[in-house]
């Protein structure tokens, strides 16, 4: 039997759909009917599907002149807002688009190298990268974002909707992550057109520096998103923490500081918004079928409310 590396994709959003609670469905059959379509009008040899994305896999393919890249297939409508940012950037801080059609959702990318967590597990590590990347990508005009809606309210939106079927034991965590979320939403400021999930999986090696990949394209603050650089470093804290009782509060609060000051930013914000990410993160991945994911990030975020 040949192998094909479309059905081993289709198989892999197969298996992502099983496991979700969210319903998937729909992108895992858009994503069957016309990946082929796309690769063979595009001239595109499939090579294998990459790790990443919530729903459908991305692939790893080839170009006619023999160039790597990467192919996206969303429902239409889906990355609408992150092509925009990403043509407005131009390559600078992301990744450059060499190939979009808005009627399929088909998107293609240069391919780029290993992500940051190869080479950093440590916040300060990965703190020296984002930042002077991130004020790379705000760089981009406000009008190419997404309007400006609250960000907290969404967050908050979440809490309410997930904690209750999640979040039962943790309800003090629960607690917290909704009393940020408040504050924040009664002063968000409209600043940058924010990348939305700058963890270190979406910072990739591109020759000696690094661009950002799966912008979210919205219009928000700077310590949004240095707050979610601050929510994945579930390994770092409970070593912390295992080392001393409360050191993990005192070395996040360290590293609110570290990416805080180069960005001009109120660094309580950046650990506001960094545990409500936390918490709803851990909702989120929940839902998604990620039960051992998401107990990291609960568990963490009930040192740090605590």
């Amino acid at each position: 039997m040949t192998w094909d590396p479309i059905d081993h994709a289709v198989a892999e959003a197969e298996r992502r759909r099983s496991i979700s609670d969210r319903d998937l469905s729909a992108s895992v059959q858009h994503f069957s009917a016309v990946a082929r379509s796309v690769c063979r009008e595009w001239g595109l040899t499939v090579e294998r599907w990459l790790e990443g994305g919530a729903g459908t896999p991305p692939l790893a393919v080839r170009r006619e002149d023999g160039s790597a890249a990467v192919l996206k297939i969303a429902e239409p409508g889906a990355l609408d807002a992150a092509v925009h940012v990403l043509r407005a950037d131009g390559g600078h801080g992301y990744a450059r688009v060499l190939a979009w059609e808005a009627d399929r959702g088909a998107l293609l990318l240069e391919r780029l190298g290993h992500d940051l967590w190869a080479e950093s597990s440590t916040l300060s590590g990965q703190g020296e990268v984002l930042v002077p990347l991130l004020r790379e990508a705000w760089r981009v005009p406000l009008t190419c974002g997404r309007p400006f809606q609250s960000k907290a309210s969404g967050l908050l939106a979440i809490l309410a909707d997930l904690g209750p079927r999640y979040g039962t034991h943790h309800e003090d965590v629960l607690a917290v992550a909704t009393g940020y979320a408040k504050e924040l939403a009664a002063s968000e400021r409209a600043e940058v057109v924010c990348h939305g999930d700058p963890h270190a999986g979406n910072v990739l090696r591109r020759g000696d520096g690094w661009a950002l990949i799966d912008p979210d394209g919205f219009v928000g603050e700077r310590a949004y998103d240095l707050g979610v650089v601050m929510r994945d470093a579930c390994r770092e804290i409970t070593d912390a923490e295992a080392s001393q009782p409360g050191a993990a509060r005192l070395m996040l609060r360290e590293e609110c500081r570290h990416l805080a000051e180069p960005a001009n930013v109120d660094p309580e914000r950046v650990w506001r918004w960094g545990f409500v990410e936390r918490v709803t993160t851990a909702l989120y991945l929940r839902w998604y079928g990620h039960a051992r994911e998401s107990a990291a990030f609960m568990d963490t975020a009930t040192l740090l409310a605590n």
